[in-house]
């Protein structure tokens, strides 16, 4: 009996499985592709996310790189075929939609958008090296494979950015007074004579001799230098006069006659050419001549064409070249002149020149050059003009 009866239940349980599995396999069907499309996105989400990372990092990086394919060489800002392929090759099988931007610092607006030639490089943008940054944004979009599951379309955005760097240079910054070689080292003491309008010699007449009626007085003119020790020397122009009084004159010629309306001096806008090395500013006095007591440059000292773009002035000339020799890359320097530094009057148009060591590109020296020019003549105001 029991033999009879055992084929009938091993044909039972089979089918028992084959319903139990029928019930569960939509349940595990949802489970597996739930946990292949969550992998999906996630994995979308993390490649959008590095590939942005990635790409600004790049971008941002000094120096030049060369596409292996097109063999063409350029600053890595400026290579946008090369930061896409940055982002695209750190999220692989994923398509993305690259945008490549430049700004000045956070929350503001970008000035540039990288567009490419058929090269894959830029030649349109211009950066300043520490303040500007490359802005990388990439999308990516997310599609279920499978509509078991209440997933919908996502799309993923990611942004970067990153400062682009760029050449520091550590060599000591000298300045007009610190250097004993420099031009004007002992300007200070030498520019502007520190007499007063009347000189009385040690040795005047006045407390050493005795005149009478009948002993012609001197009147001697005296004619001092400017110079540190305050020397005065006698010319030998002697005239005798019936005066029984001794008296003695002196001449400074150190500073000119105030004007109380110079301070109309006018001065034009400040001239600055593409790709040159000179900036320069004329100048239009219609009154005296008047005593320039120090003149201040500020400029861009980023602003040099090329790599690094440290910006060296070299020499300043007005009439004559009263500073040189002394390279500055500050970006800001007071220049006193080493001797008398006149603009002469009478509407006499005069030129002020500044010398770089290196050619500039005028798009980064406008609005950030200033000329400041102050004069030692009383009651003349300064003279500021900065670069449109």
């Amino acid at each position: 009996m029991k033999n009879s009866f055992q084929p009938h239940k091993v044909h039972g349980a089979r089918a028992q499985a084959m319903v139990e599995f029928a019930l569960v396999l939509m349940v595990l069907l949802v489970v597996m592709v739930g946990i292949l499309e969550v992998g999906r996105l996630m994995f979308i989400y993390a490649s959008v996310n590095n590939a942005s990372r990635e790409a600004a990092r790049y971008g941002s990086a000094i120096g030049l790189d060369t596409n292996p394919d097109t063999g063409v060489t350029a600053e890595k800002y400026k290579f946008c075929e090369m930061i896409t392929n940055m982002a695209k090759r750190s999220a692989f099988f994923t398509p993305l939609t690259v945008t490549i931007k430049y700004d000045t610092g956070p929350n503001t607006p970008s000035f540039h958008t990288c567009n490419p030639a058929s090269n894959g490089v830029d030649t349109g943008v211009d950066v300043n090296y520490g303040t500007d940054r490359v802005y990388v944004e990439v999308i990516a979009d997310y599609h279920p494979m499978l509509n078991l599951l209440p997933i919908s379309d996502h799309t993923f955005t990611s942004h970067s950015a990153r400062t682009i760097l760029g050449y520091v240079d550590l060599t000591p910054v000298a300045t007009s007074t610190s250097s004993s070689s420099g031009p004007t080292s002992s300007a200070p003491t030498t520019a502007v004579p520190t007499q007063t309008g009347t000189v009385v010699p040690s040795n005047t007449p006045r407390k050493t001799s005795t005149p009478t009626a009948t002993q012609p007085a001197i009147v001697v003119t005296m004619t001092p230098f400017p110079s540190s020790t305050s020397t005065v020397i006698p010319s030998s122009t002697v005239t005798a006069t019936s005066t029984p009084t001794a008296t003695s004159t002196s001449t400074p010629t150190g500073t000119s006659t105030p004007s109380s309306s110079c301070s109309t001096i006018t001065a034009t806008d400040i001239s600055i050419v593409n790709n040159t090395n000179i900036i320069s500013m004329t100048i239009t006095n219609p009154y005296i001549d008047v005593t320039v007591s120090n003149i201040t440059l500020i400029w861009n000292n980023n602003g040099a064409l090329g790599n690094p773009a440290i910006l060296t002035l070299d020499s300043a000339n007005l009439g004559t070249t009263f500073w040189s020799g002394l390279n500055n890359s500050s970006g800001t320097i007071t220049l006193i002149p080493t001797s008398t530094l006149t603009l002469p009057g009478n509407n006499a148009k005069s030129t002020i020149t500044f010398t770089f060591l290196q050619n500039y590109k005028d798009s980064k020296m406008s609005g950030k050059t200033t000329i400041t020019i102050n004069f030692a003549t009383p009651d003349c105001s300064p003279i500021t003009k900065t670069a449109n």
